[in-house]
């Protein structure tokens, strides 16, 4: 059985809740005549910040763009020379015109990716060919030593950069939790106290679900 994390993923940019200028920022950029291929750095660092959206906001933009079957999602650890080298393979074969004609990668934990995968990147990115997408997602800065030895400024340059906030979260998060809570039958409780649980559980809205499925919100 799914969990509720699992089936309530947003679907649409109105259920991506609390992070209303990371939306705004990729939705000009997709919806920008002319558009039709990138890069995205999607990335929450600091501190409290899983379970914000990454990897959901990464999904919501390979829907737009493609069908289910022409997305696929990968740990960075998982990204090498070789993967890169198939990624470049398979973006050279065609979709086929419609209103979902692209190919999107989501790769995850981007910070991973093996150094050998990085410099292939660098010159995949600079003329990535039409109609394909790849989005990284990252809980660390782009910083110097975001790859060890590699300058990660020339990586980062290649993509649309987008930060997820940790902050402001509590009641949007609250609301959107309190909602599934009653679509389930497992609300009992004021708003006030799906505040406290966000705030609790750091603002991670996965860790929010997995206690709303256990009971917490019963009321006692």
């Amino acid at each position: 059985m799914m969990q509720l994390y699992q089936k309530y993923r947003p679907q649409t940019w109105t259920d991506f809740v609390g992070q209303d200028k990371a939306v705004r920022t990729v939705r000009r950029i997709l919806e920008r005549p002319g558009f039709d291929r990138g890069a995205f750095w999607i990335e929450a660092s600091g501190a409290n910040n899983s379970g914000v959206g990454k990897t959901t906001l990464a999904w919501l933009i390979a829907d737009q763009l493609a069908d289910d079957f022409f997305v696929q999602e990968v740990d960075g650890a998982r990204v090498t020379k070789a993967y890169v080298d198939g990624m470049a393979r398979e973006s050279q074969l065609c979709t086929w015109d419609g209103d979902k004609p692209y190919r999107v990668w989501i790769i995850n934990e981007a910070h991973a990716i093996t150094s050998g995968a990085v410099d292939l990147f660098l010159t995949w990115l600079e003329n990535l060919p039409a109609h394909c997408v790849v989005i990284f997602t990252t809980t660390r800065d782009v910083d110097a030593a975001l790859f060890g030895e590699h300058d990660s400024g020339p990586f980062a340059s290649r993509c649309y950069q987008v930060t997820l906030t940790n902050q402001g979260l509590a009641k949007p998060f609250a609301e959107r939790a309190r909602a599934i809570a009653r679509q389930e039958g497992l609300d009992g409780r004021p708003v006030s106290a799906y505040v406290r649980l966000v705030q609790d559980c750091k603002n991670n809205m996965r860790a929010v679900l997995q206690q709303i499925e256990a009971g917490a919100m019963l009321e006692c």
